[in-house]
């Protein structure tokens, strides 16, 4: 068995390449400098967006962005009025309403939604952020507003703040970041941190390395003085080697989250982290650029509004542009190409690894089994093809062969994708009729 195709559509900043972005950002400041132009690019095309999670800024810049472009939008807001409230799948509303209109933007609550949705929707889907997991054109958003400001990415010290587990703008964030050549300082809120599956696919993929750094302003904000950073293997700064952890001495942009109580986040009697007024005056903060994707918190007081570092205004309004370059690409590519993002493959369900660990992922809300891919080079990950949370696998075995191996043996970093045939118990894979070894 194959595996599936790739998935139509934009569904994870982990399709991002350098060529996409570079041309992207081109393209976004001929959009802001030059609306006229594009006024009437779209005109004739039905572009529908479906909410299932409350939103603001997200749905209507999507769909101010359509009409700036001379589409039409129909548009779904409240899950209680279509028939998912009737126990429709996602796959069946996601067919019906692709036959409606040329794009889709999705919304959801589940992980990996827009990915299955994507399968069966006959157009190409646009993530609108789903779960915990990602929210690509955010990032798209976040990275644009920056390169407004610097122009490029490498040796900058971008820090990401708040609810690092369930906030999926700084999991997107973190992916583009390192595809840039950023560094990135992590400060999570107490028991807020991401998943150590998914920094190491980023060190992985970017070959980039773990150290620490320290400030005293850290504590402050997470109750330590210290805190990771994921850099550029090679990348070397002042301190780095004069004293270990080096101190950091300047940050160029801080990445604030709110905390995402809506899925169980919760610091108890930690406290939370954010920025005061007397935050911005310390020497690390001097250049800084403050984002946040918003709505805000505690975590960020209106009295920074009017300070010249704090971008999250200007920022939330450069969300129509670069939406307006995401369907660009997507629905004018004969006349506005952009190099391809790269391919998410949907991945096998050839396998016997039981449901999807993740209980948010959308394969457990809609009843189905879970499909598998694998990344990496120097080892083989399984991970969920929607929702990309690791799957337990010990043993590969090859489809073609049938001989099965330690998953991380050089026997089985052989194995070509389309080949492999995960296994969870070396049993498992004798009873499938497999032979070990050899």
């Amino acid at each position: 068995m194959q595996l599936l195709p790739v998935m139509e559509g934009l569904h994870s900043a982990e399709a991002f390449n350098p060529a996409f972005l570079e041309a992207f950002f081109r393209r976004a400041r001929e959009v802001e400098n030059r609306p006229l132009e594009f006024s009437e690019a779209l005109r004739g095309r039905i572009i529908a967006t479906i909410f299932a999670e409350p939103s603001t800024r997200t749905r209507l810049s999507f769909e101010s962005a359509a009409h700036r472009l001379g589409a039409s939008v129909i548009s779904v807001t409240d899950p209680k009025t279509t028939s998912g409230a009737k126990g429709e799948t996602l796959a069946d509303m996601t067919k019906v309403i692709g036959s409606y209109c040329d794009l889709l933007v999705l919304r959801h609550p589940s992980d990996g939604a827009s990915r299955l949705a994507s399968l069966h929707a006959g157009v190409p889907v646009v993530n609108g952020g789903d779960g915990r997991l990602g929210h690509p054109t955010q990032t798209l958003v976040d990275l644009y507003t920056l390169y407004r400001k610097w122009g490029d990415f490498e040796g900058r010290t971008v820090a990401l703040m708040g609810d690092l587990r369930n906030g999926r703008t700084a999991r997107s964030l973190a992916w583009g970041l390192a595809l840039l050549g950023a560094r990135i300082l992590l400060l999570p809120g107490k028991g807020l941190d991401w998943e150590a599956s998914f920094e190491r696919r980023i060190l992985d993929k970017f070959d980039y390395r773990l150290r620490w750094g320290k400030h005293p302003l850290f504590a402050e904000w997470t109750g330590s003085s210290e805190a990771r950073v994921l850099e550029p293997k090679g990348l070397v700064q002042k301190s780095l080697f004069r004293e270990d952890p080096p101190e950091i001495d300047k940050l160029d942009a801080i990445y604030l989250t709110r905390m995402q109580a809506e899925r169980g986040a919760d610091v108890g009697s930690g406290g939370y982290p954010g920025l005061t007024p007397e935050n911005l005056k310390n020497p690390l903060m001097e250049s800084c650029q403050i984002l946040h994707p918003l709505p805000r918190c505690q975590e960020l007081p209106a009295s920074i509004d009017h300070d010249p570092r704090a971008l999250y205004f200007e920022q939330a309004a450069m969300g129509p542009i670069v939406r307006q370059v995401v369907f660009l690409a997507m629905l004018g590519e004969d006349k506005w190409p952009l190099p391809s993002l790269a391919p998410l493959p949907a991945g096998s369900r050839e396998h016997d690894l039981g449901l999807c660990p993740n209980e948010g992922c959308v394969t457990r809300s809609e009843g189905i089994q879970a499909p598998w891919r694998v990344v990496g080079l120097a080892r083989r990950t399984f991970l969920c093809s929607y929702c990309d949370s690791l799957l337990p696998v010990d043993y590969a075995g090859c489809r073609s062969t049938h001989r099965v191996h330690p998953v991380h043996s050089q026997a089985a970093l052989r194995i070509s994708p389309e080949n492999l045939r995960p296994f969870l118990r070396r049993d498992e894979a004798t009873d499938a009729g497999y032979t070990w070894g050899g």
